[in-house]
């Protein structure tokens, strides 16, 4: 994988990249703030970030990730000393691929990328075929959702609902998460969350999305052609 880390200390900095490059992957940057690691971001390919959640400059590395994350679709392994719950918490919104705490070692870093190569793998996987749940298609890589064979009509929102619901099919998606993938933003939108999906369930009369209190929306299971 093509790997970047955003780490202010240097001798910290120095040992991840040596284990990543000891395991076989690319060290593609190494950064202390986040405004580079966007830049380059914007320029290269990056797989993964190990990102120390504190960095130097105004943006620390929970924005970045998330930053990271909505625009650029690059995911992120936090690293930090801290390991009070509310940090934790807060860092879980960038929806990281792990959680190591310092001082890291060979052994934590190569369990993290165990994991995290495993989700990307199915992500792309997931990504680059057909899920059919009912009478329903959705094509990941045309991002079209298809009735019996017909070509369902949606609005742009409704069809990012369907896309993470498909993904995740089987499993619970978070209010919050949807309403971020949605409209790229953490403001309040629990209303309009709620008249969407009932805007979806009338056009998608066939397919069962079930909503759990306090937890998010879901559609049953099936499996990827």
């Amino acid at each position: 994988m093509n790997i970047a880390i955003v780490e202010d200390e240097s001798l910290t900095s120095l040992f991840i990249t040596e284990t990543l490059e000891d395991l076989g992957h690319s060290v593609v940057g190494n950064f202390d703030n986040g405004i580079e690691m966007l830049e380059m971001a914007s320029m290269e390919k990056i797989d993964l970030v190990f990102m120390d959640i504190e960095i130097n400059g105004k943006m620390d590395g929970i924005e970045c990730a998330v930053k990271l994350d909505k625009q650029y679709n690059i995911p992120s392994v936090f690293i930090s000393s801290y390991q009070n719950s509310s940090t934790i918490r807060d860092a879980m919104d960038a929806s990281p691929l792990g959680y190591l705490i310092k001082p890291v070692n060979e052994s934590d870093i190569e369990a993290a990328l165990a994991v995290a190569s495993r989700i990307l793998k199915k992500s792309i996987i997931e990504e680059s075929s057909v899920v059919t749940i009912d009478a329903y298609s959705y094509d990941f890589q045309k991002g079209t959702l298809n009735y019996k064979n017909e070509l369902v009509k949606l609005s742009k929102n409704e069809y990012k609902v369907v896309h993470l619901l498909f993904k995740s099919h089987g499993n619970i998606v978070d209010s919050s998460e949807l309403i971020r993938y949605i409209w790229e933003e953490d403001y309040d939108r629990e209303e309009s969350l709620r008249e969407l999906i009932y805007r979806l369930r009338r056009k998608l009369p066939d397919l069962s999305i079930r909503s759990l209190s306090k937890a998010g929306y879901s559609i049953a299971r099936s499996s990827a052609l």
